[in-house]
Parts: C-alpha cells; sequence; structure tokens
C-alpha cells in the first residue's frame, strides 16, 4: 500500500481534475484506489457526490455515531474525548475506486494541529495522538478495503493539515499549471517539505521507542511534476506561450525543489524532480465530467459522439500518466 499527494502551493493547478482521473486509470489497472479528501474545500467529494447528499452528509457530519466525514472520524481525538471513530469509505460507481468524504469542519481538526505539534516535540502523548489521527484513519479504512494506493487530494497551502498529511505520505507530486503563480509557489513547496522532514526526524528521535512505532516515516519522496493546460492564455504575441512557461518549470522544479530534498537526502528525490508527464486543455469535457461524476476518459454515452476522440485521447493521457506513477512509486 502507498500514499500519494497532489501538492502545489497555488490554487487552480488541477489537483482535483488530476485525482479523480488518475485514480480511474489505477483502477482500470487493476488497482483498488482510496481517495482522501483532506481539503476543507471538499471540491472532490462534490464531484463525486450529488448536491442533496453531499449537504446531508456534512450536515450530520458533527453529529456523534451519524457522522460519516473525515472530520467525524477525527472529532473525538481533536476534542480530547476518545479515539478515532469509525466511518465508511464510499464505493464509487461500483469500481475500485473508494472515498473518504472530506468536510469544512477540517478546519476545526487544522485549529489544534499546531499545538500538537509542540507537544510532539515535548514528546507528550497527546501531540502524537492528534497529529496522527487522519493517518489513523485513512490506515484503517485502506486495510479494510486492502487498497494498493491512496491518494490524497489537499487544499493549496502550508498550513498544519497539509504538514500532516504529506509526513504520512510515501510520494508526493506537484502539479504545475502554465503560469507565474503557479511557478512561483513551487519555491515554497520545496522549502515547507524540506523544514517538514528535519523537524519530524527530531520529533522521532526524541520520542520514546514504544511511541515512535506509531508515528510518521516522514520521509515523501519526490515523484516529479505534472503540467496542466487548464487556463492557458496565450496571449497576442506569443506563438507557443505553453511551451514557453514548461521551458521555465524544469530548472525551477529542480533548483527549488529537488536542490532542497537533496539536501537532506538524495533518495527523496530518485527521478531527480523530473516531469511524470502533462495533460492537455479539454474545455468543455472537464464540465461535462464534473456535471457526471465521472473521468474524462469515462464521458463516453454521456456526451454527444462528436467528442469521442477528445475522450479517448483524454483515456490515453491519463493511462500513461497513470503507468509513470505506477513505475516511479513500485505499486
Amino acid at each position: 500500500m502507498k500514499k500519494i499527494a497532489l501538492f502545489n502551493h497555488k490554487g487552480g493547478v488541477g489537483k482535483t481534475t488530476l485525482t479523480v482521473n488518475i485514480a480511474d486509470a489505477l483502477a482500470n489497472a487493476g488497482k483498488r484506489v482510496l481517495l482522501v479528501d483532506a481539503d476543507p474545500q471538499c471540491n472532490l467529494t462534490s464531484f463525486y457526490l450529488e448536491e442533496a447528499a453531499l449537504e446531508e452528509m456534512l450536515e450530520d457530519s458533527d453529529n456523534g455515531d451519524e457522522g460519516e466525514t473525515l472530520w467525524s472520524a477525527v472529532k473525538p481525538v481533536a476534542q480530547g474525548r476518545g479515539g478515532i471513530a469509525d466511518i465508511a469509505a464510499l464505493q464509487i460507481q461500483e469500481r475500485q475506486i473508494f472515498l473518504l468524504p472530506g468536510d469544512v469542519l477540517l478546519s476545526e481538526y487544522e485549529e489544534v494541529l499546531p499545538l500538537a505539534w509542540t507537544e510532539c516535540f515535548a514528546r507528550m502523548v497527546r501531540g502524537y495522538d492528534i497529529t496522527t489521527a487522519l493517518a489513523q484513519v485513512v490506515n484503517r479504512a485502506a486495510d479494510k478495503l486492502k487498497a494498493d494506493v491512496i491518494i490524497y487530494d489537499v487544499g493549496p497551502n502550508v498550513g498544519a493539515l497539509n504538514r500532516a498529511v504529506l509526513l504520512d505520505c510515501d510520494f508526493f507530486i506537484t502539479p504545475v499549471a502554465a503560469d507565474l503563480f503557479s511557478l512561483r509557489a513551487l519555491s515554497t513547496v520545496g522549502r515547507s517539505l524540506a523544514k517538514w522532514i528535519n523537524d519530524w526526524e527530531a520529533v522521532r528521535k526524541m520520542a520514546a521507542p514504544a511511541d515512535r512505532t506509531r508515528l510518521f516515516k516522514g520521509k515523501p519522496v519526490y515523484l516529479g511534476y505534472i503540467t496542466s493546460a487548464f487556463k492557458v492564455n496565450a496571449g497576442r504575441n506569443a506563438a507557443n506561450p505553453h511551451a514557453e512557461w514548461e521551458a521555465k518549470i524544469a530548472p525551477r522544479v529542480r533548483d527549488r525543489i529537488a536542490k532542497d530534498l537533496a539536501a537532506i537526502d538524495p533518495a527523496l528525490i530518485p527521478a531527480g524532480g523530473n516531469k511524470l508527464g502533462g495533460v492537455k486543455n479539454f474545455h468543455n469535457l472537464a464540465p461535462a465530467a464534473q456535471k457526471y461524476g465521472v473521468a474524462l476518459g469515462a464521458l463516453g454515452g454521456f456526451v454527444n459522439p462528436g467528442h469521442t476522440a477528445q475522450i479517448t485521447e483524454a483515456r490515453d493521457e491519463f493511462v500513461a500518466l497513470a503507468r509513470e506513477i505506477t513505475r516511479r512509486a513500485g505499486l
């Protein structure tokens, strides 16, 4: 079982779209996939669930035993009232894809994480319990499902919740869009990961042997970056602006992510920070996929047959991307 996060400090780079379509391709390749919506905005959950069902789920999430979201599961630990609560992963469209639903109230879990982080340095069990609570929920669900791969969808920030998620992961990937802010955000990604890894290593060294066995390994390996052409603005004078941006991405990844991680351990960048793959702009297919709650490559039968070639192209792109992820992660 491997855990992967798609992580960039910049929003609007297609993290949720990539998560949905990579999961679809991995499932088609015979993998059992557990998706974890660790973004309080709940974009991944709202992609799969109809609005009425999602509203009902979120309304019940704070109501004791009735809750079915990630917040329902971590709430007892976050509030100091017990261990994690069991929640059932939702099976998506009777396929080998399962979802642990997100919740806007995960922001309340994030509020207690900074103090818990400080308590970890003081070797306090409460700090360990809170910091690893989400990981405990995910591990329990994955074991029950016998999942092959776990994919976290996270928010666009370097906050305490994402720190807990990334340190729990075996691997991470950076989606990058062809724009200035997406490129600049890569600097924060590398710097933040390096600091988190170093700090957590100190926590692990100070922890008692009995506690250390349940703490994160805290060494997420960088698989590389994925370029997306969502929202590319050609401009008046640019013949191929996307190619121009792509030429800037590789050196930025090398200098701002790979370099920071290599300084800790070269094993954290086995692929050298090289590109994993790219996804083109599929224009009106993306809203259709959102409407029907299916991957781009599964839109056949939902949209006009005139889109068949584009759907096939989308499916092929994500098959290739999933294959490369599988190879680099050793799935």
